[in-house]
């Protein structure tokens, strides 16, 4: 594993490299994380593959210049990518949030990819992600300054717990992502970034059918955020998707991803 630091107008983006194989494969990780989710799949495709893995602006050791981040700019790094590599044609990784943010790159990249492969995707359905989707950029910003001062969040939060308004899983990840300030900037950048990044059931079929690339779901059947069989009702019949069920849950998926990524578009074993 190699780890470098790409250098865009953006930020300093930070992405680790796999294996030196003919493959491309490009990875984005869920919230949260960054790019050493995708060890354990570049450590099994080394031989094939290449992959590399991004941090995600606000996560891990990249460092964002501005308070958000869009479509146009997460394509900006791709391109630095498949310019450092000399190549054209690569296969797109997402995992739940990046899931979501490739979804979004499909019109800039589909006559360029030779595959999406989505582990458990972010946007498609999720549990409560009315609290990411319905508040306005404007709304959102403000809700940044509140939040510098999160104590009146978390006690909001755990009244409307005790009201049974929201769960104890919600509760408990709110105060872990709220109490220590580093955690607390990147879930509130992140979340000031999906105003870009807007998805629905119908929206990501609809990207996906237009774009024409083959599309790999795999899904955790020990998964509490995403739901296997409500992905398979979203997505299920949409041509060129492949919708499979894994042994594995929300984060242990981009482990157990590498037989199923290890057969090449068209069906050549990697």
């Amino acid at each position: 594993m190699v780890l470098f630091i790409l250098h865009t107008d953006y930020g300093e983006v930070a992405c680790r490299k796999f294996g030196a194989g003919k493959r491309l494969l490009i990875a984005f990780h869920g919230f949260s994380e960054d790019g050493a989710a995708f060890r354990a799949l570049g450590e099994q495709l080394k031989d094939s593959c290449t992959l590399y893995a991004v941090d995600l602006p606000f996560h891990g050791s990249t460092r964002w210049l501005d308070e958000e981040y869009r479509p146009a700019q997460l394509a900006v790094v791709v391109e630095a990518i498949l310019e450092k590599e000399g190549s054209r044609r690569f296969e797109a990784v997402g995992h739940s949030l990046g899931a979501r943010l490739w979804l979004h790159l499909l019109p800039d990249f589909r006559d360029r990819m030779e595959r999406l492969c989505l582990l458990a995707p972010d946007g498609l359905q999720t549990r409560w992600l009315y609290l990411v989707e319905w508040l306005p950029g404007g709304w959102r910003r403000l809700a940044i300054r509140w939040a510098r001062r999160p104590g009146w969040i978390l006690a909001l939060a755990r009244l409307l717990y005790r009201l049974r308004l929201i769960g104890p899983f919600l509760l408990r990840y709110l105060e872990h992502h709220l109490r220590e300030a580093g955690r607390r900037r990147r879930l509130l950048h992140t979340w000031l970034a999906l105003s870009h990044f807007r998805l629905n059931g119908d929206k990501g079929r609809r990207l996906i059918q237009q774009a024409a690339v083959p599309v790999l779901v795999l899904l955790g059947d020990k998964d509490r955020l995403v739901r296997p069989e409500v992905i398979r009702r979203r997505l299920g019949g949409t041509a060129g998707v492949e919708i499979l069920t894994v042994d594995a849950n929300h984060r242990s998926i981009c482990r157990r991803a590498a037989p199923f990524l290890r057969v090449a578009p068209g069906g050549a074993s990697g």
